[in-house]
């Protein structure tokens, strides 16, 4: 798939969590996204009044970024259990910041008023291990992500990659074919 074809393809399946997504697809639209969340970040910094845009912007994407992640795991022959793997590490940020802010709250309630986050009792500690946390996450789904599909049906659906030109299905050879590669006793 092009770029242009993969970006398309993971829009016009905006909610699409069944069947399989190929590696191009998937990537394609990564990068995608990355460009244009980048892009727009650094607008927003320029430009303060347009911060809600690349918000709005995360909210549109976040639906078809899970389905084609969910795709590409299906590919893979894995459920979409897998996508908890990463889930879990943005939960794990969410709880550590609650617990950060109710036991600094407990200890000394003008402690947020009067102490940069930096000073907090904890605080390395808990980033430090989000940060561990989220690269583990973040790796994990890339091995994942980047691994070569299964070759031909599986539970999630038919092969998202066309037969190779020479062959007679998914990497079998047929000998028939005009471009098939000759006997080996030729």
């Amino acid at each position: 798939m092009t770029p242009k074809e993969s970006v398309a393809s993971v829009f016009r399946n905006y909610v699409n969590f069944r069947g399989r997504a190929q590696r191009s697809e998937f990537w394609w639209f990564t990068l995608f996204n990355f460009i244009v969340s980048v892009a727009l970040g650094l607008l927003g910094m320029a430009l303060p009044a347009l911060n809600t845009v690349e918000g709005l912007y995360a909210l549109a994407v976040l639906l078809p970024a899970l389905a084609v992640t969910v795709r590409r795991l299906h590919d893979t022959a894995r459920p979409a259990w897998w996508l908890l793997i990463y889930l879990a590490v943005i939960l794990v940020w969410i709880i550590g910041a609650i617990i950060l802010a109710v036991s600094i709250g407990v200890d000394d309630p003008d402690l947020l008023e009067n102490t940069p986050f930096q000073d907090w009792p904890g605080y390395t500690t808990y980033m430090v291990v989000c940060i561990l946390l989220s690269l583990a996450g973040a790796v994990a789904m890339i091995v994942l992500c980047a691994q070569r599909g299964t070759a031909g049906p599986n539970r999630y659906g038919p092969d998202p990659l066309p037969p190779a030109p020479g062959t007679g299905g998914y990497g079998d050879p047929d000998p028939g074919h005009p471009y098939a590669a000759p006997p080996a006793d030729y």
